[in-house]
């Protein structure tokens, strides 16, 4: 999950949580006791009025989604697939917690979604 907080009325950093990752967990099969991982990501050094600034926000939220979803061989059909699953819905509720109209459309780009 992504959660935004802000400093002084501008949003600066976000946490991308396993929820998906607690439920891929369980289609991956490890044990439940395992620890699903908090992600801290920063962003008060960027622009997000800015298309650079609002891909590199991108950029960072899909990193840390890559270490929270499982990463599992595409040769594992069912499990790839729930990964992949994993990382879109932990990015797509990253990027809508944050109220930046230039990183949904840079999201949009990223997904084909066309424009947001």
């Amino acid at each position: 999950m992504f959660a935004a907080t802000s400093s002084s009325g501008k949003a600066t950093t976000g946490r991308v949580a396993g929820f998906v990752g607690a439920m891929m967990l369980a289609a991956a099969q490890v044990p439940a006791a395992t620890a699903t991982p908090d992600v801290t990501v920063r962003y008060a050094d960027l622009d997000l009025t800015t298309a650079t600034g609002a891909e590199q926000l991108y950029e960072r939220i899909h990193r840390a989604a890559l270490e929270v979803c499982p990463s599992v061989s595409f040769m594992e059909v069912q499990r790839h697939a729930a990964a992949e699953r994993c990382l879109n819905e932990v990015v797509a509720h990253a990027v809508n917690s944050i109220a930046s109209p230039r990183l949904a459309a840079v999201y949009a780009a990223h997904t084909h979604h066309g424009a947001a």
